[in-house]
Protein backbone atom coordinates (compact mmCIF):
# COMPACT_ATOMS: atom_id res chain seq x y z
CA UNK A 1 0.00 0.00 0.00
CA UNK A 2 1.33 3.45 -0.99
CA UNK A 3 2.01 6.22 0.94
CA UNK A 4 -0.05 9.64 0.19
CA UNK A 5 0.92 13.15 0.83
CA UNK A 6 -0.73 16.05 1.83
CA UNK A 7 -1.73 16.96 -1.25
CA UNK A 8 -2.90 13.68 -1.79
CA UNK A 9 -5.10 14.21 1.09
CA UNK A 10 -6.05 17.88 -0.35
CA UNK A 11 -7.26 16.80 -3.52
CA UNK A 12 -9.57 13.89 -1.83
CA UNK A 13 -11.36 15.81 0.49
CA UNK A 14 -11.85 19.08 -1.00
CA UNK A 15 -9.35 21.15 1.75
CA UNK A 16 -8.02 24.29 1.17
CA UNK A 17 -5.38 24.67 3.27
CA UNK A 18 -2.62 22.37 4.54
CA UNK A 19 -3.24 24.26 8.27
CA UNK A 20 -6.21 21.96 8.26
CA UNK A 21 -3.97 18.71 8.51
CA UNK A 22 -1.74 20.41 10.90
CA UNK A 23 -4.32 20.65 13.31
CA UNK A 24 -5.78 17.78 12.50
CA UNK A 25 -2.58 15.73 13.71
CA UNK A 26 -0.95 18.01 16.14
CA UNK A 27 -4.01 20.11 18.37
CA UNK A 28 -7.17 17.72 17.50
CA UNK A 29 -5.71 14.19 17.40
CA UNK A 30 -7.52 12.99 14.21
CA UNK A 31 -4.65 11.51 12.26
CA UNK A 32 -1.53 10.48 12.87
CA UNK A 33 1.49 12.60 12.56
CA UNK A 34 3.18 12.16 9.52
CA UNK A 35 6.41 10.63 8.61
CA UNK A 36 8.78 13.41 7.06
CA UNK A 37 10.82 12.80 4.17
CA UNK A 38 13.40 14.70 2.13
CA UNK A 39 11.51 15.57 -1.45
CA UNK A 40 11.60 13.30 -4.05
CA UNK A 41 13.65 16.50 -6.31
CA UNK A 42 16.23 16.59 -2.92
CA UNK A 43 14.67 19.68 -2.11
CA UNK A 44 13.33 20.57 1.05
CA UNK A 45 10.50 17.70 2.98
CA UNK A 46 7.75 16.21 1.92
CA UNK A 47 4.88 15.08 5.38
CA UNK A 48 3.69 11.15 4.11
CA UNK A 49 0.91 9.29 5.72
CA UNK A 50 -0.17 5.68 5.63
CA UNK A 51 -2.85 5.46 2.89
CA UNK A 52 -5.93 4.94 5.44
CA UNK A 53 -5.33 8.12 6.62
CA UNK A 54 -7.01 9.51 3.45
CA UNK A 55 -9.44 7.29 3.21
CA UNK A 56 -10.05 8.62 7.34
CA UNK A 57 -9.76 11.85 6.39
CA UNK A 58 -12.67 11.61 3.48
CA UNK A 59 -14.91 10.38 6.51
CA UNK A 60 -14.16 12.87 8.60
CA UNK A 61 -15.16 15.73 5.91
CA UNK A 62 -18.42 14.35 5.63
CA UNK A 63 -18.80 14.02 9.40
CA UNK A 64 -18.46 17.29 9.67
CA UNK A 65 -20.60 18.27 6.68
CA UNK A 66 -23.36 16.25 8.86
CA UNK A 67 -22.99 18.91 11.41
CA UNK A 68 -20.93 16.94 13.83
CA UNK A 69 -17.64 18.40 16.38
CA UNK A 70 -13.91 17.60 16.30
CA UNK A 71 -14.48 16.12 19.31
CA UNK A 72 -17.81 14.02 18.27
CA UNK A 73 -15.68 13.00 15.50
CA UNK A 74 -12.45 11.81 17.67
CA UNK A 75 -14.77 9.87 19.92
CA UNK A 76 -16.69 8.13 16.93
CA UNK A 77 -13.47 7.39 15.25
CA UNK A 78 -11.21 6.46 17.60
CA UNK A 79 -7.42 7.25 18.05
CA UNK A 80 -6.22 3.61 18.31
CA UNK A 81 -3.45 4.02 14.76
CA UNK A 82 -1.96 0.62 15.17
CA UNK A 83 -5.42 -0.63 14.65
CA UNK A 84 -6.68 1.43 11.63
CA UNK A 85 -3.49 0.07 10.35
CA UNK A 86 -4.61 -3.40 11.08
CA UNK A 87 -8.04 -2.89 9.99
CA UNK A 88 -7.18 -1.44 6.48
CA UNK A 89 -4.85 -3.92 5.63
CA UNK A 90 -7.66 -7.02 6.24
CA UNK A 91 -9.70 -4.75 4.06
CA UNK A 92 -8.07 -4.80 1.06
CA UNK A 93 -5.63 -7.89 1.21
CA UNK A 94 -8.15 -9.44 -1.05
CA UNK A 95 -8.70 -6.67 -3.51
CA UNK A 96 -4.43 -6.32 -3.43
CA UNK A 97 -4.57 -10.04 -4.46
CA UNK A 98 -6.94 -9.17 -6.98
CA UNK A 99 -5.42 -6.20 -8.37
CA UNK A 100 -1.74 -8.12 -8.29
CA UNK A 101 -3.30 -10.55 -10.54
CA UNK A 102 -5.21 -8.28 -12.92
CA UNK A 103 -1.34 -6.46 -13.59
CA UNK A 104 0.06 -9.74 -14.07
CA UNK A 105 -2.21 -10.92 -17.31
CA UNK A 106 -1.75 -7.08 -18.24
CA UNK A 107 1.73 -7.58 -18.12
CA UNK A 108 1.81 -10.45 -19.97
CA UNK A 109 -0.79 -9.04 -22.38
CA UNK A 110 1.33 -5.75 -23.09
CA UNK A 111 4.17 -7.69 -23.24
CA UNK A 112 2.97 -9.86 -25.92
CA UNK A 113 1.30 -6.83 -27.84
CA UNK A 114 4.82 -4.94 -27.79
CA UNK A 115 7.05 -7.97 -28.99
CA UNK A 116 4.54 -8.09 -31.94
CA UNK A 117 4.31 -4.39 -32.58
CA UNK A 118 7.90 -3.61 -32.46
CA UNK A 119 8.54 -7.25 -34.94
CA UNK A 120 6.08 -5.37 -37.59
CA UNK A 121 7.76 -2.28 -36.81
CA UNK A 122 11.23 -3.21 -37.58
CA UNK A 123 9.64 -4.76 -40.81
CA UNK A 124 7.91 -1.48 -41.82
CA UNK A 125 10.87 0.75 -41.13
CA UNK A 126 13.71 -1.33 -42.95
CA UNK A 127 11.28 -1.40 -45.85
CA UNK A 128 10.76 2.77 -45.13
CA UNK A 129 14.53 2.88 -45.03
CA UNK A 130 15.19 1.30 -48.41
CA UNK A 131 12.77 2.92 -49.99
CA UNK A 132 13.80 6.71 -48.81
CA UNK A 133 16.64 8.33 -51.03
CA UNK A 134 20.36 8.75 -49.99
CA UNK A 135 19.75 12.12 -51.58
CA UNK A 136 16.82 13.33 -49.18
CA UNK A 137 18.42 12.36 -46.13
CA UNK A 138 22.36 13.93 -47.00
CA UNK A 139 20.71 17.01 -48.46
CA UNK A 140 17.33 18.15 -47.42
CA UNK A 141 17.57 16.39 -43.99
CA UNK A 142 20.61 17.43 -43.35
CA UNK A 143 20.49 21.15 -44.18
CA UNK A 144 17.64 21.21 -41.80
CA UNK A 145 19.54 19.49 -38.91
CA UNK A 146 21.92 22.29 -39.35
CA UNK A 147 19.66 25.13 -39.76
CA UNK A 148 18.36 24.23 -36.69
CA UNK A 149 21.85 24.10 -34.79
CA UNK A 150 22.22 27.01 -35.91
CA UNK A 151 19.42 28.60 -34.05
CA UNK A 152 20.57 26.78 -30.78
CA UNK A 153 17.79 23.86 -31.02
CA UNK A 154 18.13 20.12 -30.48
CA UNK A 155 17.57 18.13 -33.94
CA UNK A 156 16.09 15.03 -34.00
CA UNK A 157 16.02 12.43 -36.67
CA UNK A 158 12.77 11.31 -36.84
CA UNK A 159 11.70 7.67 -38.55
CA UNK A 160 8.12 6.93 -40.10
CA UNK A 161 6.92 4.17 -42.11
CA UNK A 162 7.30 5.92 -45.09
CA UNK A 163 9.74 8.73 -44.01
CA UNK A 164 13.31 10.10 -42.46
CA UNK A 165 13.00 13.68 -41.47
CA UNK A 166 14.02 15.99 -38.52
CA UNK A 167 12.29 18.17 -36.33
CA UNK A 168 13.21 19.78 -32.59
CA UNK A 169 13.36 17.79 -29.78
CA UNK A 170 10.24 19.44 -28.08
CA UNK A 171 8.17 19.43 -31.32
CA UNK A 172 8.43 15.30 -30.25
CA UNK A 173 6.43 15.78 -27.24
CA UNK A 174 4.28 18.43 -28.58
CA UNK A 175 3.22 16.03 -30.96
CA UNK A 176 2.85 12.82 -28.79
CA UNK A 177 0.42 15.45 -26.55
CA UNK A 178 -1.86 16.14 -29.60
CA UNK A 179 -3.00 12.40 -29.54
CA UNK A 180 -4.80 11.88 -33.08
CA UNK A 181 -1.84 13.17 -34.49
CA UNK A 182 0.58 10.06 -34.14
CA UNK A 183 -1.29 7.17 -35.79
CA UNK A 184 1.78 4.30 -36.07
CA UNK A 185 4.88 4.45 -34.44
CA UNK A 186 8.27 6.02 -35.17
CA UNK A 187 11.82 6.21 -34.18
CA UNK A 188 13.52 9.08 -32.46
CA UNK A 189 17.29 9.49 -32.82
CA UNK A 190 18.91 12.50 -30.83
CA UNK A 191 21.94 13.79 -33.81
CA UNK A 192 23.28 16.62 -32.23
CA UNK A 193 27.19 15.04 -31.58
CA UNK A 194 27.32 13.31 -35.05
CA UNK A 195 25.92 16.28 -36.33
CA UNK A 196 28.67 18.48 -35.36
CA UNK A 197 30.92 16.61 -35.38
CA UNK A 198 30.22 16.32 -39.43
CA UNK A 199 29.37 19.94 -39.93
CA UNK A 200 32.54 21.98 -37.85
CA UNK A 201 33.85 23.59 -40.91
CA UNK A 202 30.92 24.25 -42.85
CA UNK A 203 28.69 26.19 -39.89
CA UNK A 204 29.29 28.59 -36.77
CA UNK A 205 27.51 26.37 -34.11
CA UNK A 206 26.87 26.72 -30.41
CA UNK A 207 28.68 24.00 -27.93
CA UNK A 208 25.07 22.88 -26.89
CA UNK A 209 21.67 23.28 -27.62
CA UNK A 210 20.09 26.95 -25.96
CA UNK A 211 16.39 26.97 -26.91
CA UNK A 212 15.40 24.54 -24.11
CA UNK A 213 11.41 23.16 -24.04
CA UNK A 214 9.81 24.45 -20.87
CA UNK A 215 9.19 21.66 -18.06
CA UNK A 216 5.46 22.72 -17.98
CA UNK A 217 1.72 21.01 -18.33
CA UNK A 218 -1.91 21.80 -18.70
CA UNK A 219 -3.80 19.41 -16.77
CA UNK A 220 -7.38 20.32 -18.43
CA UNK A 221 -9.53 18.02 -16.39
CA UNK A 222 -12.95 19.78 -15.51
CA UNK A 223 -13.92 23.07 -15.63
CA UNK A 224 -10.78 24.54 -14.93
CA UNK A 225 -7.17 24.11 -16.86
CA UNK A 226 -4.75 24.09 -14.32
CA UNK A 227 -0.58 25.12 -15.52
CA UNK A 228 2.36 22.91 -13.67
CA UNK A 229 5.83 22.54 -13.37
CA UNK A 230 7.32 18.95 -14.27
CA UNK A 231 10.43 17.86 -12.68
CA UNK A 232 11.85 15.39 -14.80
CA UNK A 233 14.36 13.15 -12.80
CA UNK A 234 17.25 11.13 -14.34
CA UNK A 235 15.90 7.94 -14.04
CA UNK A 236 13.27 9.09 -16.78
CA UNK A 237 10.63 9.63 -13.94
CA UNK A 238 9.02 12.73 -13.24
CA UNK A 239 6.87 14.34 -10.61
CA UNK A 240 4.02 16.92 -11.18
CA UNK A 241 4.27 20.27 -8.76
CA UNK A 242 1.41 21.95 -7.90
CA UNK A 243 -0.49 24.53 -10.01
CA UNK A 244 1.04 27.82 -10.96
CA UNK A 245 -2.13 29.20 -12.16
CA UNK A 246 -5.26 27.95 -13.90
CA UNK A 247 -7.88 29.48 -16.46
CA UNK A 248 -11.34 28.42 -17.60
CA UNK A 249 -11.52 25.63 -19.86
CA UNK A 250 -15.12 26.36 -21.29
CA UNK A 251 -16.32 22.53 -20.16
CA UNK A 252 -19.06 21.92 -17.85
Amino acid sequence: MADVTSRDIMKATGITNVATLIRWHGKEGLIPSPDIRTHPNGRGKMAYWPEWVLHRCVRIKQLRKEGKSLAAIRELLGDDWEQEERKHRRRYVFADVSHQMDVRAAHANLQHAIEQFLASWIKERRAALTRTSVQTLSVEVMQRAIELMEQGINPVLIVTADSVLVTADFAVSIQLASFDSIGDGFLVMPIWREMSAYVANVASLPKSPTKQAVSRIEDAGGSRAEECDVFVMSSWDFEIKPPKRSRKTGKK
